[in-house]
């Protein structure tokens, strides 16, 4: 096995492990007026239709966290964000800045689409996003759907789709603002943006600078899955430097162009075989759209997307790889009533993806063609969805998907959900053909899902209970023994998720309960075993207190708590590595010092618990982390 890939499976705990993690769900705030504003977003969500619709007429369940919510919830990467959400699981391989999978529902981290303003990020070689380098900062709000979207997305649409939104002018007139953080393990962090939004035009700019000392990844006693145990155990620093650009204009009455553009680069060291082992890392997304109103009731859409995932790893300080994957896409989308009671959603899509490496892959690109339509039908009480997805792999031929789901309306505020549909994934250009690694044998994977639910929101409260069950046909894990990719022949997953809110007065509290069961029921396999890293109970809450200044009586800041807990799972396939269950706790703080400014304060891991989310990698323990922000809006 050549020193390039040992290096990046040394980062990424291997990339084909599979996970869930399901916590606790953010209560819901009040929402704002504006384009693009919080209010607006708590209302609609478009990533599970491909067009705007309410959230709850939605056929999936689907979490949608506003600026407000990041901010508030005082973490520092996006994958500690997403653990708080309901079906959602994340592993980590270190600290800060190191490679992370995001898992939806027992789904593999490959299963997991990323969207960053409508263009398809990730890695084609090493198959899973990367959420780790993705800065906070940079974001306006992002949609998280569950369940399989094939029929929309295409491949990887397996557990669920999450899309980030870059920064964007909300409000009318000019807004300035900035931030500045301080917190354990030599974390620093320093953010400006500014936005203004006319009549007819918008845009919006930002920045941040990311450092951290880190934690030392591999843990002491690690016989596997580090690069060399043997070697100095010391911190793993990350420095993350980005910055976004978002503009937009109003051309005619019916005719709105758009751009949006997410750079960032940095690099994150790992422990390997000497003292300064890293790989640097650069992400370039670029995304263009025209949207042209066609009457008082359809659209049509264009957009054009570009992703450029740029890999350099070096060990002690001898580069030993280069992987460099472009994706470049394309989509029509027209979308608009047949009748008062149907809505046709439809379009095509194309994406050609290049891969650029010093590492000899036997094939180095793809193309993909496909078209899509889906039918809303709304009939009083009752809805109802058909969709169908017709997919060209370049590699692997023609794919089908569809999707069924049918809704009723049961008295004020209670709604029940069922719904069906098949996804399916293409493997990685590292799954097939990384030399000593790869399986040019392996098949697409394959999948079909069943989910019901009941959703009920009255007054304060929101609630809902979801089961499903998914199997995946051709399922593509690594072989305990070869440690080579492989199709598995079938894995069986099947969940209950309980959720719910309560906003009050001066009180928040919201919280998940989660069982699940993942297993690998292959014909002939000889066991029954559990997917790796996967917990089978999990639960969390939520509880914040708002505090009111006794002057102005209007809300001043909050102190909260975040508890999540995940019960024991094994990290191989064949059941012979226990991992132990956890619970962390933290304490969070919000205070508004002036009319622009706020101060946070936080102390996460507050009973300094060491766990694992991935075998032989520590995890950070008690943190404290302070914050100050700047707001200003000149209307």
């Amino acid at each position: 096995m050549s020193q390039g890939l040992v290096s990046r499976r040394a980062l990424s705990s291997v990339a084909l492990v599979l996970v869930l993690r399901v916590a606790a769900v953010w209560g819901q705030q009040s929402p704002p007026s504006q384009p693009g504003s919080s209010e607006q977003l708590e209302q609609v969500i478009v990533t599970a239709a491909r067009v705007p619709e309410p959230e709850d007429q939605s056929f999936f369940s689907s979490t949608v966290l506003r600026r407000a919510d990041i901010e508030a919830r005082q973490v520092s990467s996006v994958e500690d964000l997403l653990a708080d959400l309901a079906g959602i699981n994340v592993d980590r391989s270190g600290g800060l800045g190191q490679q992370s999978s995001v898992f939806i529902r027992g789904a593999d981290s490959d299963h997991t689409l990323l969207l960053i303003d409508g263009v398809r990020v990730g890695s084609a070689t090493l198959g899973i996003a990367p959420f780790e380098i993705i800065p906070l900062e940079q974001i306006d709000h992002i949609e998280v759907v569950r369940g399989p979207r094939s029929t929309l997305y295409g491949s990887d649409a397996v557990g669920g789709v999450i899309q980030i939104f870059t920064r964007q002018a909300g409000e009318p007139g000019a807004t300035l603002g900035g931030s500045a953080m301080t917190g354990s393990y030599d974390t620093h962090e320093l953010t400006g943006y500014a936005a203004a939004r006319g009549r007819a035009a918008w845009g919006s700019v930002s920045g941040d600078v990311l450092t951290t000392a880190g934690i030392a990844a591999c843990l002491p006693s690690a016989v596997a899955g580090c690069f060399d145990p043997a070697a100095p155990q010391l911190p793993d620093g990350h420095q993350n430097r980005s910055g976004s650009l978002s503009v937009g204009a109003q051309l005619t009455g019916q005719l709105t162009a758009s751009a949006d553009v997410l750079y960032t680069h940095g690099w994150t060291a790992f422990d390997g075989a000497g003292f300064d082992d890293r790989l640097d890392f650069q992400e370039k997304v670029f995304s263009a759209h025209l949207d042209q109103a066609l009457g008082s009731s359809w659209h049509l859409k264009l957009m054009a997307g570009r992703d450029a995932d740029d890999e350099r790893d070096f060990l002690d300080p001898t580069p030993v790889g280069t992987f460099d994957t472009v994706r470049n896409s394309a989509s029509v989308q027209a979308d608009g009533k047949l009748g008062a009671a149907l809505r046709l959603i439809s379009g095509v899509d194309y994406e050609d993806v290049h891969v650029d490496s010093d590492t000899p892959f036997a094939v180095t690109s793809r193309t993909t063609r496909a078209g899509f339509g889906e039918l809303h039908a709304d009939l009083g009480g009752w809805s109802a969805l058909a969709g169908a997805r017709y997919e060209d792999n370049e590699q692997f031929g023609a794919h089908w998907t569809e999707n069924l789901g049918l809704s009723r309306r049961l008295g004020e505020g209670v709604r029940f959900i069922l719904t069906w549909g098949t996804a399916f994934r293409a493997p990685t250009f590292d799954e097939l053909y990384f030399p000593g690694f790869g399986n040019p044998n392996l098949k697409p994977e394959t999948s079909q899902s069943w989910e019901t639910g009941l959703e009920g929101a009255g007054g304060a409260l929101r609630w809902s209970v979801h089961a499903y069950q998914t199997t995946i046909d051709e399922e593509i894990s690594i072989d305990p023994l070869t440690f080579l990719p492989l199709n598995i022949n079938r894995s069986r997953i099947r969940g209950v998720e309980v959720q719910g809110d309560w906003r009050g007065a001066d009180w928040v509290v919201g919280g998940q309960l989660t069982g699940l069961e993942p297993l690998n029921v292959s014909a002939g396999a000889g066991y029954d075993d559990l997917l790796p890293r996967r917990p089978q109970q999990s639960a969390s809450l939520t509880v914040r207190r708002l505090l009111r200044a006794a002057a102005a009586g209007g809300a001043a800041g909050s102190v909260g708590v975040v508890a999540r807990w995940e019960g024991r799972r094994y990290d191989d396939l064949a059941n012979t590595l226990p991992m132990g269950g956890y619970l962390t706790v933290d304490l969070l703080t919000q205070w508004r010092l002036a009319r622009d400014w706020t101060l946070e304060a936080k102390a996460a891991n507050v009973f300094d618990r060491s766990y694992q989310t991935a075998a032989y990698y520590a995890q950070p323990g008690r943190s404290y982390g302070v914050t100050i922000r700047y707001r200003s809006s000149l209307q």
